[in-house]
């Protein structure tokens, strides 16, 4: 499945409309796409990722990908690569 910028800018608002102090960020090469994490906490902390990871994760369910995280929970990619639109 490809993740769109839309796609991006609704996970964005919806982690706004929480109050997380964080936001999404999608990079997009032609060895597939991957999203990662960015906190937006004037120290840069990413104290609450549980609370971000269970958004992003209810977000991608929705609209049926299913989404695998990195081992620090601060970027994520569609465990299908295929072009699936």
């Amino acid at each position: 499945m490809i993740i769109t910028w839309d796609n991006i800018s609704e996970v964005n608002r919806r982690i706004k409309e929480q109050e997380l102090t964080y936001k999404v960020h999608l990079s997009d090469a032609c060895g597939g796409q991957s999203m990662w994490i960015e906190s937006t906490d004037k120290e840069n902390r990413f104290d609450n990722l549980e609370a971000l990871n269970e958004l992003v994760r209810n977000y991608f369910t929705e609209i049926n990908a299913e989404i695998e995280f990195s081992w620090d929970k601060k970027s994520f990619w569609s465990k299908d690569r295929s072009q699936i639109f």
